[in-house]
């Protein structure tokens, strides 16, 4: 039987020269983007440790130029199953958005089913009826901020997003989450690492240079979709 593979070819100008990504805070930003966070809210996380993360999803969006013209945020927690907390239409306001963050809580949930969850966003979260912007040539990313390995299969998930042409990066606690995200990120360099949940928060420092890259479009992604058995 015949289908279509996703390969997606990263374009990283800053990589491609110099080696490095470019000073993103001395370029003029662009217009938009449309950024989905999806948060593992699964006991590998945990109750005590939760708020770390929460803090992390803080971080990123209290430095983006969040609104319903510029940066819009939707953000899903995920264990036994996806819980859409808001879409991308959802506020209008960056002060509204970083209430509704402070507002999490954590849900628990011995399974991490990050499959079900990026299937989720795939079918839910892009379209226009949900704020996305796709049809306007908006980009579209997401950040996957997870602390252990998930517990469904997670290749329809990551199929959907990669042919819609989303950028999803990773932030893995601990080594037990990287493979997955690593798998599921549009390069296995938009996977970022931290030891343990104190060092969480460092992780969104290092997130926005790429996050402010996909907004700028000087990291991009193309598709291309080859025929196979």
């Amino acid at each position: 039987m015949r289908g279509h593979q996703v390969v997606p070819l990263c374009v990283l100008l800053g990589v491609l020269f110099g080696g490095l990504l470019p000073n993103l805070e001395a370029q003029e930003a662009q217009e938009s983007a449309d950024l989905i966070l999806l948060i593992d809210g699964s006991e590998n996380v945990g109750a005590a440790n939760f708020p770390y993360v929460r803090d992390l999803a803080l971080r990123i969006i209290e430095r983006l130029d969040v609104g319903r013209d510029t940066i819009r945020v939707a953000l899903v927690l995920y264990s036994v199953d996806p819980d859409i907390k808001f879409y991308l239409n959802s506020y209008d306001s960056k002060s509204s958005v970083v209430e509704a963050v402070k507002g999490l809580a954590y849900s628990g949930g011995d399974e991490s089913n990050l499959g079900a969850a990026l299937e989720e966003v795939a079918e839910s979260l892009l379209s226009q009826s949900a704020g996305g912007r796709a049809d306007e040539s908006v980009p579209q990313m997401l950040i996957v901020i997870s602390a252990g390995p998930s517990t469904d299969d997670t290749g329809a998930g990551d199929r959907a997003l990669k042919r819609a042409g989303v950028i999803t990066f990773g932030a893995s606690v601990g080594d037990a989450a990287s493979a997955d995200l690593e798998t599921v990120a549009t390069d296995k360099t938009f996977v970022l690492s931290a030891p343990d949940f104190r060092a969480v928060a460092s992780m969104g420092d290092q997130l926005l240079p790429y996050v402010n890259g996909v907004v700028q479009r000087t990291i991009i992604v193309q598709n291309e979709f080859t025929e196979g058995m």
